[in-house]
């Protein structure tokens, strides 16, 4: 009746009421957003996941001597497969991951396990939908790392406490170690492809009087991981054979 009779009552009832709808869609809005943004972390993941992959392969040209040939070999070495985690382990000893993929993916046991910030660990098993894996917050893992992208090559290994620091064992007394420096995968493995940042330098401490060992800080955050890529080197099998045929050939 007031809206009817009165102007002024007409544009305060007005007002009041886009002010009250505006409030619900805004919180409809909110609802909305918070429900999708696990699909928006996971296309966010999968774009991060992509921009690394263009990343690598354009370093890896660039250090190419056939840059301008056309071809793309160094860059089809390893095949990235993108996954979600399904559970992950992170209280014991032999930490493990399951992840949503599997053979019908194109996943192979003894691929590793990487994401943008790291290694996270290597497959050990695989079913038609899942696969099964091992960290790097595990006793059995070891991955090939260097200083630097031209220094000394050493395993990196979990720590065994915490959840984002490692050790680079076996490091002769004599070389120089430089807090702050990055640790990246060396190249050296079948499982992961090189220059994959690992961390930083924290410290050194001498073991038995000659030897050193490196404490590192991960970059890879094991109780935030959600998303990451499962790589198989494409020419696994043929290098394997060849060592296995040099063993041979040596006993």
């Amino acid at each position: 009746m007031l809206s009817k009779t009165a102007s002024l009552q007409n544009i305060w009832i007005n007002r009041a009421t886009h002010r009250t709808m505006a409030a619900l869609w805004k919180s409809g809005e909110s609802v909305r957003n918070y429900f999708s943004l696990d699909e928006q972390n996971k296309a966010l993941s999968e774009q991060n996941a992509a921009l690394s992959s263009e990343l690598r392969k354009y370093r890896e040209l660039v250090g190419a001597k056939d840059f301008f040939s056309g071809t793309d070999t160094l860059t089809a070495e390893f095949n990235p497969i993108h996954a979600t985690i399904v559970k992950i382990s992170r209280n014991s000893q032999h930490n493990y991951i399951i992840l949503d993929k599997g053979s019908a993916d194109g996943v192979h046991p003894h691929s590793g396990i990487i994401t943008s910030n790291g290694v996270v660990g290597v497959i050990e098993a695989v079913s038609e939908k899942y696969s099964y894996g091992i960290t790097l917050m595990n006793s059995m893992v070891s991955v090939s790392a260097r200083i630097g992208k031209t220094g000394i090559v050493a395993p990196l290994e979990w720590d065994r406490i915490n959840t984002n620091k490692a050790i680079l064992r076996d490091l002769p007394m004599y070389y120089k170690i430089v807090p702050g420096d990055t640790v990246w995968t060396s190249g050296y493995s079948n499982l992961y492809p090189p220059e994959i940042p690992l961390g930083t330098i924290e410290k050194a401490k001498a073991v038995d009087g000659s030897i050193n060992q490196v404490v590192v800080d991960l970059f890879l955050d094991f109780k935030a991981l959600r998303y990451v890529d499962i790589v198989e080197n494409r020419n696994r099998g043929e290098i394997e054979s060849l060592e296995a045929s040099m063993e041979k050939d040596e006993d």
